[in-house]
């Protein structure tokens, strides 16, 4: 059965400084209202980040923390699903971590996702005194959390022994409102990662373009042989920067400018424009359908624009009616 066609999109909560220079009042006023725009234009997830200090550098402003930013919008929407892109598996006791994803369950009538990784911002690990271990060691605490998480929701008493998790008999209440909040792993790495999401996503998220997109779907594809599991029942998205410009002139004088194209990674601004949805609405559209014909089914779009709603409003009304299975 092909999964439906979904299409997310971002809150803006600062993490991207996008709020620099805003009194904090001011920037969750604003947050609230680009939420309930979001469910209003017909977006099915809304998503934040789980990071608290800014990229792509690091400066005193308003970074506002996920769950009890998604606790907070659940009272200001109700029927779009609430995510986050991704929780840091090492950031929390991963009891609490179920704790606070039932909750925000609740605190919606059921409309979680809880999207997980392994986490990678060393900075900001150091910062609040995280440790931060190998990369083997954070993807090893990564498919410790999402087995205890599991069974945290759905046992009334767990007892768990791991390498690097311990339970003893303990209880997670309030359980969920749904049976199983969606599960969304996070990272493209394609030696462990890929073969993590075979065994336990239900959906994942890469951030890649087209050609890296293809390739790790390949590989997923091959992991999920190895354990026996149905592809297609692992469904991919892709979490790309998004703006919608007028003109391609007006997509170049913002590539030129000192907030275009390159500023979080500083790369080449040709290859940021071919791997994001960045363009004309034509232009976007074009691209998005190329990630729905290579298999992607969901989109999770953070706008360059924010804390503008001209993009967000566009992609609804320009990008999605032209975009189909």
């Amino acid at each position: 059965m092909t999964a439906p066609l979904r299409w997310g999109a971002f809150a803006p909560q600062g993490w991207k400084l996008e709020y620099s220079g805003w009194a904090a009042a001011d920037a969750w006023d604003r947050t609230k209202e680009l939420a309930r725009l979001t469910e209003q234009l017909g977006y099915h997830h809304l998503w934040v980040y789980d990071h608290v200090e800014t990229v792509p550098r690091r400066e005193p402003t308003h970074v506002f923390e996920a769950f009890t930013t998604l606790a907070a919008l659940a009272q200001h929407t109700t029927t779009i699903k609430l995510g986050q892109m991704v929780t840091c598996a090492a950031y929390r006791n991963a009891g609490l971590l179920a704790k606070e994803a039932a909750c925000v369950d609740v605190f919606s009538g059921g409309r979680l996702i809880l999207g997980i990784g392994a986490g990678w911002y060393e900075r900001e690990y150091q910062a609040y005194g995280y440790p931060f271990p190998s990369a083997g060691t954070r993807l090893q605490i990564l498919e410790e959390t999402v087995e205890v998480v599991k069974r945290l929701w759905t046992e009334e008493t767990v007892t768990y022994q791991g390498k690097h998790l311990a339970f003893d008999g303990a209880y997670c209440d309030p359980k969920p409102l749904q049976q199983l909040p969606e599960l969304w792993i996070g990272g493209g790495g394609e030696k462990v990662t890929l073969r993590i999401e075979a065994r336990h996503a239900d959906k994942t998220n890469w951030q890649t373009g087209l050609e890296g997109f293809v390739r790790k779907s390949n590989l997923l594809r091959g992991y999920c042989d190895e354990v026996g599991r149905d592809f297609d029942s692992v469904v991919r998205t892709h979490g790309p920067d998004c703006r919608v410009f007028d003109t391609e002139a007006d997509l170049q004088r913002w590539l030129d400018s000192p907030q275009g194209g390159s500023l979080w990674g500083g790369g080449d601004p040709d290859e940021y424009v071919r791997d994001n949805l960045v363009g004309t609405a034509e232009q976007v559209a074009e691209k998005a359908q190329a990630f729905v014909d290579a298999g992607c089914r969901e989109f999770v779009l953070w706008f360059r624009d924010f804390p503008s709603s001209e993009s967000l409003e566009a992609i609804a009304h320009e990008v999605v009616p032209n975009v189909r299975l």
